[in-house]
């Protein structure tokens, strides 16, 4: 596929069908089908900018449709990826646009992540770093990656496109989801890399696909929302219990260290008239419920008879298969308690204003059991362990200097000091993500263990670029065995006609 082309389909995978596809006026295109009579078809606007300069003075184009867009991305720099309801020009001449805020949102499409070094020198010799965090710490891979003046946008496009709605009290539940998810990519970014923009504007403006500047692009490496906000929930989460407390909130803690004790819970519980809304809806607010039974130490058959009668009498209660579901997640021991933020969100969405008031006064700083230091307890959780191993693996391949490493789960045991039972436990959920790769030694030989880190930096070692982009497009269709030895046979050889014969063998071609 052409450089041109590959751009294009970039854009047509973000847009969704947030846009007409062929022009209003003047299309170049052949209209074979009109707009059936009586149905709504609802489309919105973009704009694009063809400097950074005017991208500043908001001296930009308004586009509605995709042939616009396609007849023009070649010749701009920056565009808005997520769709707005309409966008107008402040002037007569029609250079200055407005309407590109959050309020006005028709659905998004992306969120992105914006890296920004000093200058492109900085930015060349820092991709391999920009790469290890975008391509092996997060459980999504991003959908594309482009390079900008001084740095990188990251895209992280969703499989379908999120429709913004205004609830009755005025509320986007969409919009301060997707934001809280930003949050979450922005900051996990940041420990990573100090480069990251954590204030962008996470539905603004940024560069658009062209052929001179993608770095990466997986067409199905779309995300689903639901799957990102729930890593965003956990991320969260995992983000308060290192924090430190001051005395003062250790001292609220034990006054009421039950969440299911708090005035929120009560508030939230005795809602009838919360729905399926996109964002903090029924499902979110279940699982929000389970979580605070769960750090209350209330059993799992406990948390689903409270659950299932706050379901019953909600106005359109979930399927009972589906509340069985979120509590199993809650109790899975990949989570610790309910988000502050996100019941916040949640009694903000749902909870009447002089309500919340009420709850929120009642409440004062009791909001979360907080946890003892990991060396004051123990039980440890899963995400520890899991962890652990991550550290344990780098460390081996480290001090190996090889993408892998042999042991036995036996050594493994006794060197982190985890049984073999919660061992297996958090390496098993770790090779389910992909993100350990384990190759069983025969007879008297030691197990293979490799992480995705080790294999694509072994990859990126590699001379030959074409090596790493095929690596990158095959290796999610393989097992992790099939992984390994492929790795292998690409590192054997500097050949180009045995790399060429090695990929042909890998395609499948049925």
């Amino acid at each position: 596929m052409s450089a041109m082309k590959t751009a294009q389909q970039a854009i047509d995978l973000i847009l969704h069908q947030g846009l007409r596809e062929t022009k209003a006026r003047h299309s170049n295109v052949l209209k074979l089908e009109k707009t059936i009579p009586g149905k709504q078809n609802k489309h919105g606007a973009i704009a694009m900018y063809r400097s950074k300069a005017q991208m500043a003075k908001s001296w930009g184009t308004i586009y509605t449709s995709k042939e616009a867009v396609y007849d023009n991305y070649a010749t701009s720099t920056h565009w808005t990826p997520n769709v707005f309801n309409y966008l107008t020009y402040t002037d007569a001449a029609k250079h200055y646009v407005k309407g590109a805020k959050e309020q006005n949102l028709s659905q998004i499409n992306t969120l992105v992540v914006d890296v920004d070094y000093r200058d492109a020198e900085e930015r060349q010799a820092k991709f391999a770093e920009v790469w290890d965090t975008a391509m092996l710490d997060v459980q999504f891979l991003p959908t594309l990656i482009l390079a900008t003046q001084k740095g990188y946008h990251i895209y992280y496009v969703f499989d379908e496109p999120v429709f913004v709605r205004r609830h009755a009290n005025g509320k986007l539940p969409a919009v301060r989801a997707a934001k809280a998810i930003a949050k979450s990519l922005k900051d996990f970014y940041a420990q990573k890399l100090p480069a990251v923009d954590v204030t962008c504007n996470s539905f603004g403006i940024f560069r658009v696909p062209r052929p001179d500047n993608i770095e990466y692009f997986e067409p199905k490496m779309t995300v689903d929302f639901q799957a990102l906000m729930t890593w965003s929930i956990n991320f969260a989460n995992d983000q308060h219990q290192i924090k430190p407390q001051n005395t003062q909130r250790s001292f609220y803690a034990r006054r009421a260290s039950r969440q299911i004790d708090q005035p929120w819970f009560q508030a939230l519980i005795n809602q009838t008239d919360i729905d399926q809304n996109v964002g903090y809806g029924r499902h979110n607010t279940t699982f929000t419920l389970a979580l605070a039974c769960y750090s209350s130490n209330v059993s799992q058959a406990q948390c689903f008879d409270i659950l299932d009668e706050f379901n019953s009498n909600l106005n359109h209660p979930l399927a009972t298969q589906h509340v069985q579901k979120v509590i199993n997640d809650a109790y899975s021991g990949q989570f610790h308690a309910a988000s502050r933020e996100y019941v916040n969100a949640l009694l903000e969405t749902w909870v009447p204003d002089a309500d919340r008031r009420v709850y929120l006064q009642r409440s004062q700083t009791t909001w979360y059991k907080y946890a003892k230091p990991r060396t004051e307890r123990v039980n440890s959780h899963v995400n520890e362990w899991q962890a652990d191993l991550m550290a344990y693996f780098n460390q081996r391949t480290s001090q190996d200097n090889n993408w892998f490493t042999k042991t036995s789960l036996r050594h493994i045991s006794k060197e982190l000091n985890i049984c073999l039972g919660s061992l297996t436990k958090a390496l098993k959920e770790l090779i389910d993500q992909g993100l350990v790769y384990r190759e069983k030694g025969h007879g008297r030989q030691a197990t293979m263990f490799a992480t995705r880190s080790s294999l694509l930096q072994h990859a990126m070692a590699l001379k030959q670029a074409q090596r790493l982009n095929y690596w990158l497009m095959v290796a999610r269709f393989l097992d992790p065995t099939e992984q390994l030895l492929a790795l292998q046979r690409f590192s054997l050889t500097s050949d180009p006609n045995t790399t060429e014969f090695e990929q042909l063998r890998l395609v499948d071609t049925g």
